[in-house]
């Protein structure tokens, strides 16, 4: 999803298959890379007149997300759910407006939220990294929908966010599984790549691994997630047709449709067979 052909390294540990870019770019000159060519920032106006079939998609979306919270925590409006790397914080204004849960999000910059402060009004929306985030927070869920693969710092992060959790805090972590069906069907066009702002790619070993390693135990993990995995099936495709990001998704929509239907008997394999998300659910040790 960007306008270059720049080309990027991944390397691979072979103890744990833990799959990282190398070098990374700067964290810097991120910025330029998460433009009007980024899909999640353009939301549905990049489906222009389909724009509202697409938006309806994404509140189902956040829907799936909320009954995840609500499957390990029931919120109610003394709980806090703390939301990392936001993005467009609808899945926090869904749940503040279900529960009347607190809600705070954060993330490297507030291209998501940017002049739309009275959308998410009530919302406690900051600019910044995990470790600014205060040390009696204490929150009681904490989500990363995919998230954690751009992390520069994930253990330290993960570590940072231990300390300020309850014992009864619970982590939802979603990303792309490089251990997946996906990726080994598509390969160098697997969008699970996404470089550069994907520096790190799990597997279930090393994601157990690097929770342990700072303290949270995992108490489910999952072969799907709450993202309908043929999304990944979709862009991978598009990746391979080399498609122009930035343009309308307009004339895109009846083939993204007709292919998504065809897609239908797949998922019913999702839970033995990963398509290419996984979650996993965990708790302080």
């Amino acid at each position: 999803m960007h306008s270059n052909k720049e080309m990027f390294n991944f390397d691979q540990c072979r103890n744990c298959n833990f799959v990282f870019l190398n070098p990374r770019v700067p964290e810097s000159q991120l910025k330029n890379y998460y433009t009007k060519f980024y899909l999640p920032y353009r939301g549905s106006e990049a489906w222009g007149k389909f724009g509202k079939l697409v938006e309806n998609s994404f509140k189902k979306l956040d829907l799936r997300k909320l009954k995840r919270v609500q499957q390990v925590h029931e919120l109610n409006p003394a709980s806090l759910v703390l939301d990392i790397g936001c993005g467009k914080p609808s899945f926090l204004k869904m749940c503040k407006e279900k529960t009347s849960c607190k809600a705070l999000g954060i993330d490297f910059s507030n291209e998501g939220w940017k002049n739309q402060e009275s959308e998410y009004e009530g919302l406690d929306l900051r600019i910044g990294q995990v470790n600014d985030l205060p040390k009696s927070l204490k929150p009681d869920v904490i989500t990363m929908w995919h998230y954690l693969e751009h992390d520069y710092t994930p253990s330290d992060h993960l570590n940072y966010l231990k300390s300020i959790s309850k014992s009864t805090t619970k982590l939802i972590i979603e990303v792309p599984n490089f251990d997946s069906s996906s990726r080994k069907k598509f390969g160098k066009d697997w969008a699970g790549w996404h470089t550069p702002r994907h520096t790190s790619l799990f597997s279930p070993k090393n994601i157990d691994l690097l929770l342990n390693k700072n303290g949270w135990k995992i108490e489910h993990l999952f072969n799907y997630g709450t993202m309908d995995p043929y999304l990944l099936h979709w862009m991978s495709k598009m990746e391979e047709k080399g498609i122009a990001w930035d343009k309308s998704m307009e004339d895109e929509i009846v083939p993204f449709v007709a292919d998504m239907i065809g897609f239908m008997p797949k998922k019913l394999l999702q839970r033995k067979l990963s398509l290419g998300i996984m979650t996993v659910i965990a708790s302080p040790e």
